[in-house]
C-alpha cells in the first residue's frame, strides 16, 4: 500500500479535499489513502472506497488496481469479478505490474472475462519481464503445459529459476519438481530436495511433495519419521492426500 503523499498538515487535507471535489484523480486518490489510513483525518473506509471508485473511473492507475482488488476479493464492496477484470486491465494497459500478474489470473480462470489462455499467458509475460515473481512462476507454469504457449520445459525452468532465485517460494517448489523430472534441465533429485527443504517452509504443496521423498527415499535418505511430520504439516494446512495417508497409516 502506498502512502499519502506530502499531506502533513489539517490545511493541506483541506485543500486535497478541494482539489478531490474538483475531480483530480490524483487528489481524490490521495484523499482515498489518508481515509484509509486515518492520516490527519478519522479512518473511514467508506469514504475511502468512494474516493477510490471516482479515482479509478477517471483511469489512475493505481486505484484502478486497488478497486480491482477489492472487487477480486469482495473486501469492502460486494465480490464482482467484471468489475474487478475492468479495474485490472486498465491498470494492466497503463503499466501496473501486480494488475498484469492479476490479469493474466482472470484470463486464466475466466473470471469476470471469457477464460483466454494466449492472454494470460502474454499478460504474465508483461509482469514476469518486469520482475512480478508470481507472473514468473505462472508464466513457468503456463510453459510447462503448454498453457497459452507452445510446450518449452526450458522455457519454463527459465522463469522458474527467476522466481527462485529471488526466493519466491512456488518458484522453488516447481524448479524442484524440473529437478526431480528432469524436464528442461538436467534431472538432480538432491538438487529437488533441497529446494523442497526451502519451499516447505512456506507452502503445504511442498510440504506434502518432500514426505513423499522422504517416505521413498529419492533424492535424500528414507527417513519415515520425518515423512510423517511432514505429511502431519501438510494435512495441517489442507492437503487432503495428506490426510489420507495418516489415516492409512493409522488404519495399518
Amino acid at each position: 500500500m502506498q502512502k499519502a503523499e506530502f499531506i502533513d498538515s489539517a490545511e493541506k487535507i483541506k485543500e486535497l479535499e478541494e482539489a478531490a471535489n474538483e475531480g483530480y484523480a490524483r487528489a481524490q486518490f490521495n484523499l482515498a489513502m489518508c481515509y484509509e489510513q486515518g492520516k490527519l483525518v478519522e479512518q473511514d473506509m467508506e469514504k475511502a472506497i468512494m474516493w477510490y471508485k471516482k479515482a479509478a473511473e477517471q483511469g489512475n492507475l493505481n486505484a484502478c488496481y486497488i478497486m480491482g482488488n477489492r472487487y477480486y476479493n469482495g473486501d469492502g464492496v460486494e465480490q464482482d469479478l467484471e468489475k474487478a477484470f475492468e479495474n485490472f486491465r486498465v491498470a494492466a494497459q497503463k503499466g501496473h505490474i501486480i494488475a498484469q500478474q492479476f490479469l493474466g489470473e482472470c484470463y486464466t480462470f475466466g473470471q469476470g472475462v471469457e477464460q483466454n489462455l494466449e492472454e494470460a499467458a502474454e499478460w504474465y509475460l508483461k509482469a514476469a519481464m518486469r520482475g512480478a515473481l508470481e507472473a514468473q512462476v505462472n508464466l513457468g507454469i503456463c510453459y510447462s503445459q503448454g498453457m497459452g504457449v507452445e510446450q518449452d520445459y526450458a522455457e519454463a525452468v527459465k522463469w522458474f529459476k527467476e522466481a527462485a532465485e529471488a526466493g519466491h517460494p512456488a518458484g522453488k517448489m516447481n524448479l524442484a519438481i524440473s529437478y526431480f523430472e528432469g524436464e528442461g534441465i538436467e534431472q538432480d533429485k538432491a538438487k529437488a530436495v533441497a529446494l523442497l527443504e526451502e519451499a516447505a517452509e512456506y507452502m503445504a504443496d511442498a510440504q506434502f511433495l518432500l514426505a513423499q521423498c522422504y517416505e521413498s527415499g529419492e533424492g535424500t535418505d528414507k527417513d519415515l519419521d520425518k515423512a510423517k511430520a511432514l505429511y502431519q504439516q501438510a494435512a495441517d494446512n489442507g492437503i487432503v492426500e495428506a490426510k489420507e495417508w495418516l489415516e492409512n497409516q493409522s488404519a495399518e
